[in-house]
Order: C-alpha cells, then sequence, then structure tokens
C-alpha cells in the first residue's frame, strides 16, 4: 500500500475516509493495468481487434484516474472519470456484441459498484440510475429494431467464460475492499 499511497495527495490522506476511497480508487486502477492487456489479448484471440483496442483506451483514461488527484481534480472527479470510461466501454462492446444479451453486459454492475465504494450511497445510487437507464434503452432500442452488431467472435463461450469469472473476481475484491474498509472505520470510531 506504500506505493498506492504515494500517488494519493497529502489534503486526501489527512482524511480517513477520502483516503481510504482514493486508496480504493488507486487498487482499482491497478487492477485494470493488470486485466486490461490480458482482456486485449483474448480479443485478439477471438478476432476482435477493436474491442482490444477500446479496452485498451478505456482502460488507460481508467488507470490514469487516480493520478489526476494530484493535478488538482477533486475525489469525485477522478471516481466519475474512472467509472465513466469503464462505463462508455461496457456501452461499445454492448453495442458491438449484441446488445442487452451481450456477455459483457453484467459488468455494467461494477459502475454502480465503484461507485459506493469510492463515493457512497449517492453516486452509487446516481450511477445505478444511469445504468439502469441504459439497459432500458439497449433493450427498447432492440425491441423497436435497431440493429445491435453481434460480432462473430470466434468463441463466444470462451468469452462468456472469461466475462463471468472476471466479474466474479472483480465483484470479490469490490467487496472485500468494502469490507475491508468498515472494519477499519469500527477501529476508528
Amino acid at each position: 500500500m506504500n506505493q498506492i499511497d504515494r500517488i494519493i495527495p497529502g489534503t486526501l490522506r489527512a482524511v480517513p475516509r477520502q483516503w481510504q476511497a482514493a486508496r480504493h480508487l488507486a487498487v482499482l486502477a491497478a487492477l485494470t493495468a493488470v486485466s486490461a492487456p490480458l482482456l486485449a489479448l483474448l480479443y485478439h484471440v477471438l478476432g476482435f481487434d477493436a474491442a482490444g483496442m477500446v479496452v485498451l483506451t478505456g482502460a488507460s483514461v481508467m488507470m490514469v484516474a487516480p493520478f489526476t488527484l494530484n493535478a488538482g481534480f477533486s475525489l469525485a472527479s477522478a471516481r466519475n472519470l474512472f467509472i465513466a470510461a469503464l462505463y462508455v466501454l461496457k456501452v461499445w462492446l454492448a453495442l458491438h456484441l449484441g446488445g442487452v444479451g451481450a456477455s459483457t453486459v453484467p459488468w455494467f454492475a461494477l459502475c454502480p459498484m465503484i461507485a459506493l465504494l469510492v463515493g457512497g450511497l449517492r453516486p452509487g445510487l446516481a450511477w445505478g440510475g444511469i445504468v439502469l437507464a441504459t439497459l432500458f434503452a439497449l433493450f427498447i432500442a432492440e425491441r423497436s429494431g435497431v440493429p445491435m452488431s453481434a460480432f462473430p467472435v470466434s468463441d463466444p463461450s470462451l468469452l462468456a467464460l472469461v466475462s463471468s469469472v472476471g466479474l466474479v473476481v472483480l465483484g470479490s475484491v469490490i467487496v472485500a475492499l468494502a469490507s475491508n474498509a468498515a472494519g477499519v472505520e469500527r477501529r476508528h470510531k
């Protein structure tokens, strides 16, 4: 955690709740740095290089988010930058992998989860509302005849497996971070 703490400004470290939130954002960015190249490689193997490039582009923005804190961005701005990059990435993947039925759509759940972890209830509810509206919009668009391209990945079952495993792992990490933060907060009272 020492390496992570080095990128968090002293003003945020002075307030335990903000320090914890900034740490969580930095940990999620580090996980993104590790997983994004692997996902890009997976999409290459599946014959969908454009998706790999979009993953790397979105991940680049997500990885920069914690560093914006040192550039004077607020924690809320850095959090929303991270989540917005994830959100746009998931929208793009949904539109190119078959709409609301795409195996990557469940990853939208991470947007409100991360907002809850890093920002609390209000941002979590806001991002939850955005995600729900997006899911309904995708569904209505499909039902209205808007064509959703279903890029023919070479192995849809492999994509579904990796997507599900990744979501379980990352969801578990988020819950573990939240659980740890709750324990730290109880000890400080």
